[in-house]
């Protein structure tokens, strides 16, 4: 892999997408931070410095078009933007391409695409740096098939779904205002030729009195004259019923119409409301992990004593047990570890978890950042400082014996990814606490 370690702005209201996109960049050593919207994107990006941003394009709020307008304009305006969509297609790609990005890296998110966009950015070479593939089995962070799935209908959701249930409403609206225009002047039309009709009433009533005023020299053509008038009057009274019967039809219409709206309306709020639920309910299980770590952490003593081996100083002692017989250790480079007696790091009963099944793939551990702790007899592993915790439902775990259980519960955990311990990182030799 690349020797130098890259920084990326990963802007994407999917924290499933963000996770699984951070979880191949850092196959490249690239390190991954999260905003979940153009302007928390724009916030961070005023007091901090990345190498790339991959950018959502349906967020709520700002777009990807907005936010990408607004970094081209600011003071990042040439740090490179990928695109992270399931939108497609020539024309949005020559689209995003004149307000400045770089492409468009797809949600399906294969190894193939990712080592490609990397390339195009410049921060990966086959040539000259190694491919994940080439390292140990277990440090190669894939997503899993139901995660790549999940983000891309996330994504097919956001680009697809919501604009035509929006075009729904617009069309149906629209049919609306056109039926309308259309009813209004029928009846319009209807009126002119009721008024002509009332115009035809008083012709015949007109000629009626003439009639009257012959009927005495004429019973005969008095009565042909009165049969006359009054299929005349049948003929009106027949048009008549016949406007009021698409009087009638035109209010059953507008009435459809308006129930057709009315239910689409109530649609888009249930689906609103099941967005919200999603969000509260992944907004509770965060703070309930949080809430977890910072009952369990420790409270230092006003004192601190150094720790050392045979090799100098290996750290400060912060902290001991109310038994008296372990005690917390910072060592030099601010890793906390526990040494007991005989001065080993100490058995922590420490869970592995696993987000593939038969505990495959990377490590994760439901630890605070920046821990050094005994996996078992003979290796040490940790926890990165700066490391962000994934909510997240393991598939598997691992017990301090290496059994392999299937994960019951149905909760999420805040885990972290435990790392095979390095001692120009931690501070922490392997060999001197075992040996």
């Amino acid at each position: 892999m690349a020797t130098k370690k890259y920084k990326a702005l990963i802007v994407d209201d999917s924290r499933t997408a963000y996770m699984v996109l951070a979880r191949m960049l850092a196959n490249y050593k690239i390190e991954a931070v999260h905003a979940n919207s153009g302007d928390q994107a724009l916030t961070y990006l005023k007091d901090h410095s990345v190498d790339v941003i991959f950018l959502d394009q349906a967020m709520p709020g700002k777009d990807g078009i907005e936010t990408i307008k607004e970094i081209k304009s600011s003071s990042n305006a040439d740090t490179p933007v990928m695109m992270f969509t399931a939108r497609s297609g020539d024309e949005y790609l020559q689209a995003v391409k004149e307000l400045g990005a770089e492409g468009v890296l797809p949600k399906e998110l294969s190894v193939d695409e990712v080592e490609e966009a990397l390339i195009q950015l410049k921060l990966w070479s086959p040539v000259t740096d190694v491919a994940p593939s080439d390292n140990v089995a277990g440090e190669v962070l894939h997503p899993s098939s139901d995660e790549k799935l999940k983000v891309w209908l996330e994504s097919f959701l956001e680009n697809q779904f919501s604009p035509q249930l929006s075009n729904k409403v617009r069309k149906a609206t629209d049919d609306l205002r056109r039926d309308t225009i259309h009813y209004g002047k029928r009846m319009l039309d209807e009126i002119a030729k009721t008024d002509k009709q009332q115009q035809m009433i008083r012709e015949v009533k007109g000629q009626t009195d003439y009639l009257k005023q012959l009927f005495a020299n004429s019973f005969k053509q008095y009565r042909l004259i009165s049969n006359i008038y009054i299929v005349m009057l049948i003929i009106l009274t027949s048009g008549i019923f016949w406007l009021a019967y698409q009087i009638s039809a035109l209010s059953s219409e507008q009435k459809a119409l308006k129930q057709q709206l009315i239910t689409l309306t109530e649609e888009s709020k249930l689906t609103e409301q099941r967005l919200i639920q999603e969000v509260q309910h992944q907004s509770v299980a965060v703070e309930r992990f949080l809430e977890q770590e910072r009952n369990q952490e420790s409270q230092p003593p006003s004192e601190a004593y150094a720790l050392y081996h045979n090799k100098g100083k290996a750290g400060e002692v912060i902290g001991m047990e109310k038994a008296g017989s372990l005690l917390t250790t910072r060592s030099e480079n601010d890793y906390l570890f526990v040494v007991d007696v005989e001065g080993k790091v100490a058995d922590s009963d420490l869970k592995r978890y696993y987000i593939q099944a038969n505990c495959s793939g990377p490590v994760y551990v439901n630890a605070m950042p920046g821990l050094v702790l005994r996996v078992n007899n003979e290796t040490l592993g940790y926890t990165e400082i700066n490391s962000e915790g994934l909510v997240h439902k393991p598939t598997s775990w691992m017990d301090t014996v290496d059994h392999c259980h299937e994960y019951q519960s149905d909760s999420d955990m805040l885990v972290r990814e435990l790392l095979k311990n390095d001692e120009a990182i931690t501070g922490v030799s392997d060999t001197f606490y075992f040996q």
